[in-house]
C-alpha cells in the first residue's frame, strides 16, 4: 500500500494544463524545466503505462535533446525552435490519451472515522498507549498491533481482532518470560502462560504479588476473544474491533507498569 495524496493528481493536470498554454514563447531553459516536472510528476505518481507510453513515442529523446539545449549557455535563454517544440507537442497529446486512460484506474478511498482517529490508526497506534511503552514491546508485537489499527481504518474488522490478539499474546509472552523466569517453547500457548503466572500467585513464589485485575483481564481476553477469533467463532463488528484493541492497550500498559514495578525493563 502506497500513500499518495489526492492533490498530487489534481496539482498535476491543471500545472500540466497551463504549461502547456503559450510554450512555443518559452525559452530553451524554461520550457526544459517544465518539461523535467511533468517526467518527474509521472514517476512520483506511479504512472508505470505512462512511462512506457513516453518511451515508444520517443518523448526520452526529445527530453535529451532540449536538455542539452537549455545546458548549452548559448542556447539556454533563447526561445524554443519551432521544430522542437512541434515535435514535443506532438509527442504529449499522444502520451495524453494514455495517461488519461491510466488515471481513469486510480482510485481513492474515504476512510470513515472511528473511535480512535484515523491519523492515530494508520502506522501512529503507539499513541494508544503511554509514552514510551510501545518501544518496550516486542518487535513482533509491535507489528501485530500497527497492522491492527490498518486493519480497523480500512474496515477489515475481524483481521483488526486477530492482529490485536496475536499482539497482546506476545506481550504476554515476554511477560511470562521476565516474571516466571522460563523460556518459552513452541508448546506453549497463551493459557500455559496464564496458568504459571496464577500459580506463581497462589504459591506466592513471586513479589510483589501481581495485581489481580491483571491476572483477570489476562484470563479473560484469552476466554472470551484469544480462542473465538483464532478458532472461527467470531465475526467482529468496528464497535467490537475497537473495544478489543482498547482492551489489549489496556492490559499491555497493565504488564508493562508491572514489570517496571519489578525493574525487569
Amino acid at each position: 500500500m502506497r500513500k499518495v495524496s489526492i492533490y498530487k493528481y489534481y496539482a498535476f493536470g491543471f500545472n500540466y494544463y497551463l504549461s502547456l498554454r503559450d510554450s512555443e514563447h518559452r525559452t530553451n531553459s524554461d520550457y526544459f524545466e517544465w518539461i523535467e516536472r511533468y517526467r518527474n510528476e509521472i514517476e512520483n505518481l506511479d504512472m508505470r503505462v505512462t512511462q512506457s507510453s513516453m518511451s515508444l513515442k520517443s518523448f526520452y529523446d526529445h527530453f535529451e535533446s532540449l536538455k542539452s539545449l537549455a545546458d548549452d549557455k548559448k542556447t539556454k535563454d533563447e526561445k524554443i525552435s519551432k521544430t522542437l517544440h512541434n515535435k514535443i507537442n506532438k509527442c504529449l497529446k499522444e502520451i495524453d490519451h494514455v495517461l488519461d486512460a491510466e488515471i481513469k484506474l486510480k482510485h481513492a478511498f474515504e476512510l470513515e472515522e472511528k473511535r480512535t482517529s484515523t491519523e492515530i490508526l494508520l502506522g501512529n497506534v503507539d499513541k494508544l498507549l503511554p509514552d514510551g511503552v510501545f518501544p518496550l514491546l516486542p518487535s513482533i508485537a509491535q507489528f501485530d498491533l500497527k497492522e491492527s489499527g490498518y486493519c480497523l481504518a480500512f474496515n477489515r474488522f475481524t483481521a483488526s481482532a486477530f492482529h490485536s490478539l496475536r499482539g497482546m499474546e506476545d506481550v504476554l509472552k515476554m511477560y511470562y518470560e521476565k516474571v516466571i523466569g522460563l523460556v518459552a517453547t513452541e508448546k506453549d500457548t497463551w493459557g500455559t502462560y496464564v496458568a504459571s503466572i496464577k500459580k506463581a500467585v497462589i504459591e506466592k513464589s513471586i513479589s510483589p504479588l501481581i495485581e489481580e485485575e491483571l491476572i483477570n483481564n489476562l484470563d479473560g481476553l484469552r476466554r472470551h476473544y484469544r480462542n473465538k477469533t483464532q478458532h472461527p467463532q467470531l465475526i467482529y463488528s468496528s464497535d467490537e474491533a475497537q473495544d478489543l484493541i482498547a482492551y489489549c492497550m489496556k492490559t499491555i500498559s497493565q504488564i508493562i507498569k508491572d514489570l517496571k514495578i519489578r525493574k525487569l525493563i
